[in-house]
């Protein structure tokens, strides 16, 4: 081993004393020539090995030249200070191929270097929490391992060390600030990241990795307008080809790719659209691009095509563990239970610490939960009003975690009552069931009992063939979809619903529905129900958007009912509302919602009458674990030729435990 060390230097030393006669060891020092120094020293050493002043020169040089191995080899009886550079130094070569190698490789070799870096500086850390006063080298091992501890994924612990290294007033060079900013990042602080990319620019402006990692930091702020702005002005800065070869640049591909995205982070998708579609049209096989375009038909509403987008930019990058993580969400969203899971698995076998990777892994965590499901309201009116002077209703339900993946247990309770001149009147239903999903279908069945004392039995059926057509159906056998005034006069009912949506995009979407009652007074009530919602705006704060709806219903009974029961009626309305994303903060956020309608209501021996409602909701999500919806309204309609108004509030609660 130490005849091929030396044989070794010994090429080194002819390659190297080649470019030795250009001048003094010390013309050559001051010039920064290492590599012709050290040719000059291993020249010298040939002669003389026993020069002691030419073997220091020779392991300087070397080391200036991060050839470590080589340096330590000269046994030069360098001093403990030397010593300690060379140890450092060791470390700081062995971070920068470890960080090479958590880019490049997967599995166990992945982060090799980078724990065995980690490792050597692991007792130097312990000593500074323990309130060790680093000495100049030390201080160098504690901020190259920052960077070690960024790129190994401990985002928390390299911003613990970070804080830890300012509170005694060491200064942390512009390189290594860089990674404590992604770290920051990483733990969803945002506007610390901000402040530290821009540290990091301020002395590089060109610097790529910071001039990125500003971008996201400005969109995880909420920061959309300042964001895209600073990726159009960065991207637009980058030559198109390289200067050395004259090749595209991949760096400006990337910025701009980030530019078409930061489209869609600020809701003006049809711009993103736009943009995406003319840059694939140039590239069509650049995995940033595909997976660009998948985000873009995610967005619009169409996970198959987002599927098969990811998949085809797996096909061009398969060892990418966040396009795997992606896809595999993607099919839990499409009810492919047995796929995601294997993808989940593959992307995890790639890099189980990816950001990306960990995400889906919450979304699973999320899915495999039980769910609790709960819709109510209640209204205060005339004592006129069908519904009541005053009424309340709660229908809630309570699923199991995943049964053999497509299967859930559910527990159903359906309760209403509505005060009818003093006197309550009480539905109260409560059911057991099962659900069954898979692929594009969903199935449920259930059995209930309680009022009218008559088990009830309820089946619904949805298929979604692609990603704009759903088309489903209900059978009720005891249905809940009953007025309370029919309860009051002992009146039950069976149901019958089916109907369509199709949904163009996230932004159109028209939907029929048509069903029959059969009541068991003799009534036979069909009703017939079709809408058109359109998005007409939408923007980083604000969307408006608006529905267009007609309904008309026929009862064979008509006024011989004990209840509301026009012979034919029909409607026609227009509701128009404004939301606002108040406050957002990654998982959470604060919706506000203003909905006015106005609309025409016509009754078979009562002529044409206006229709008025308004309605505030606000919308908190409260992580990703559960959603909150509540809100109040007024609304004004004729029933009987007469005009009534009704007061009511709504509460929608989903929550995953």
């Amino acid at each position: 081993m130490r005849m091929r060390f030396r044989f070794s230097f010994f090429l080194l030393s002819c390659v190297l004393a080649l470019h030795a006669s250009a001048g003094t060891p010390e013309q050559l020092a001051a010039d920064g020539d290492w590599a012709a120094l050290l040719g000059s020293h291993l020249a010298t050493l040939e002669k003389n090995p026993q020069d002691a002043q030419a073997r220091l020169g020779a392991w300087r040089a070397a080391m200036r030249l991060g050839l470590f191995e080589q340096a330590a080899g000269l046994e030069a009886g360098i001093n403990a200070r030397e010593q300690a550079a060379l140890e450092g130094d060791r470390i700081a070569l062995g971070i920068r191929h470890g960080r090479i190698d958590a880019r490049t490789l997967n599995g166990p070799e992945r982060y090799r270097r980078l724990d065995s870096a980690l490792a050597s500086s692991d007792d130097l850390a312990a000593a500074f929490q323990s309130g060790l006063q680093p000495d100049a080298e030390e201080r160098r091992r504690l901020i190259d391992r920052i960077s070690a501890l960024a790129a190994r994924n401990r985002p928390a612990d390299a911003v613990a060390l970070y804080e830890a290294l300012l509170a005694v007033d060491v200064e942390v060079p512009a390189w290594a600030l860089s990674d404590v900013a992604g770290a920051y990042l990483s733990l969803r602080q945002p506007r610390q990241a901000e402040a530290l990319y821009r540290q990091v620019l301020a002395a590089t402006p060109e610097n790529f990795d910071a001039n990125l990692g500003l971008f996201y930091a400005l969109v995880e702020s909420e920061q959309l307008a300042l964001a895209q702005a600073h990726i159009d002005r960065f991207a637009a800065s980058l030559p198109e080809r390289r200067h050395l070869d004259g090749q595209p640049n991949g760096e400006r591909w990337s910025a701009e790719v980030a530019s078409d995205q930061a489209r869609l982070y600020a809701d003006r998708i049809t711009e993103a659209q736009r943009r995406i579609e003319q840059r694939l049209a140039v590239t069509p096989f650049n995995s940033e691009a595909r997976s660009a375009e998948a985000s873009l038909h995610l967005a619009r509403g169409w996970p198959r095509r987002g599927e098969a987008d990811l998949r085809r930019a797996i096909g061009s990058d398969p060892r990418n563990p966040g396009l795997h993580a992606d896809r595999s969400e993607v099919l839990l969203s499409l009810q492919d239970w047995e796929q995601a899971r294997s993808e989940l698995a593959r992307a995890r076998s790639l890099d189980a610490e990816n950001p990306r990777v960990r995400q889906a892994d919450r979304t699973f965590e999320l899915h495999d939960r039980r769910e609790l499901y709960v819709d109510a309201g209640y209204g205060v009116g005339q004592n006129s009003n069908p519904y009541g002077s005053s009424d309340w209703v709660v229908d809630a339900w309570l699923y199991s975690s995943p049964l053999a993946e497509r299967w859930r247990a559910f527990v159903h309770n359906y309760s209403a009552s509505a005060d009818y001149n003093g006197a309550w009147t009480n539905w109260v239903r409560t059911g057991v069931g099962a659900e069954w999903r898979s692929g594009n279908w969903r199935a449920t069945g259930e059995t209930n009992a309680g009022e009218a004392e008559k088990v009830g039995v309820l089946g619904t059926l949805r298929w979604q063939p692609d990603d704009h057509w759903k088309l489903y159906a209900t059978a009720e056998s005891l249905t809940n979809n009953i007025p309370l005034q029919a309860v009051r006069a002992g009146v039950t009912a069976t149901r019958v619903s089916a109907g369509f949506d199709w949904q163009a995009h996230e932004s159109r979407k028209l939907a029929l529905v048509a069903s029959s009652t059969d009541f068991s007074d003799g009534n036979l009530r069909h009703n017939v129900m079709a809408t058109w919602f359109e998005r007409w705006l939408s923007a980083p704060r604000w969307n408006f958007e608006t529905t267009l709806g007609a309904d008309t219903s026929r009862n064979s009974l008509g006024y011989a009912a004990a209840y509301f029961n026009p012979p034919e009626d029909r409607s026609l309305w227009l509701t128009a509302a404004v939301e606002n994303l108040a406050w957002r903060d990654y998982d959470y956020a604060f919706r506000q919602r203003l909905a006015l309608t106005v609309g025409n209501y016509w009754q078979s021996g009562f002529g044409n009458g206006d229709t008025e409602a308004i309605e505030y909701h606000q919308r908190w999500e409260l992580g990703r674990a559960m959603s909150l919806r509540y809100g109040i309204g007024r609304s004004l309609r004729p029933y009987d030729g007469e005009r009534e108004a009704r007061n009511f509030a709504t509460l929608i609660l989903l929550w995953r435990f």
